[in-house]
């Protein structure tokens, strides 16, 4: 088996254990975690002075993001979210509270495609989802390299913060040349830089 493969069959293992134990987070448990996530992230320098933030529209079984998204709003911060494109190509646009939302790609609602798009390079924070994340915040995603293409793309120009419940942070998540890390990891009882 070489490296690589070794690699992917170490992520799939992961994605595995990390996706149940992530569905074994009960739904009174999951909505107290997602506020107590989302108070920490309000409370960051980073979103703090943020004027642009990048956040994905939850899956169920994910920390929930729209209480963020609210609060977001209700300080004056412009808002994106992001909708697939293509192969591994999210393209971002900006999300009002008036605007509907359309179910795209995976069943998630996304923006529609005649939103106002919004560039990379004016994103200040980017929240990230994961499957898994580790203390030096390596992350797993899905597998689809989605935002590991986007994280790549924002390098240097945007903060990167990956939230995810107690459940999801490992010991080490493997990781290949394409994956990204995030600069701040979030669970609802910690915070850790990169």
């Amino acid at each position: 088996m070489t490296d690589s493969e070794n690699v992917r069959y170490l992520k799939s293992e992961m994605r595995l254990r990390a996706r149940a134990a992530r569905r074994a987070v009960m739904p009174e448990q999951r909505e107290a975690a997602s506020h107590a996530v989302t108070e920490t992230l309000l409370a960051l320098p980073e979103i703090a002075e943020a004027h642009t933030v990048l956040v994905y529209g939850s899956m169920p079984e994910e920390v929930d993001t729209n209480e963020l998204i609210e609060s977001l709003w209700s300080r004056g911060v412009r808002i994106a979210l992001p909708r697939v494109r293509g192969r591994r190509d999210l393209q971002l646009h900006w999300h009002e509270r008036d605007r509907e939302l359309c179910t795209g790609a995976y069943g998630l609602k996304e923006p529609c495609p005649d939103a106002p798009e919004a560039l990379p390079s004016e994103i200040d924070v980017v929240v990230v989802p994961g499957v898994a994340y580790d203390l030096q915040c390596r992350r797993l995603g899905l597998g689809a390299g989605y935002y590991d293409t986007l994280l790549a793309e924002m390098h240097g120009s945007a903060t990167t913060v990956g939230v995810a419940f107690d459940e999801q942070v490992a010991r080490t998540v493997p990781c290949g040349e394409h994956d990204e890390p995030v600069d701040v990891l979030v669970t609802p009882t910690r915070v850790v830089r990169r």
